[in-house]
């Protein structure tokens, strides 16, 4: 398995980790309760980047 692989696996895991918290990191913590959009946005984001990760 190739690192990028293990990244991508990784990152779900972050992923599915923030959705169970309801908050998640970019440059800052955004909540789910008090920024829906940006929530929604940054975890569609780090989704992305990790499936690409078995795509690349």
């Amino acid at each position: 398995m190739s690192w990028l692989a293990l990244l991508g696996i990784f990152l779900l895991i972050w992923v599915a980790f923030d959705l169970l918290t309801g908050t998640v990191w970019l440059h800052r913590e955004f909540s789910r309760q008090q920024q829906p959009v940006a929530y929604w946005s940054i975890l569609s984001l780090w989704t992305i980047v990790a499936v690409s990760c078995f795509y690349w």
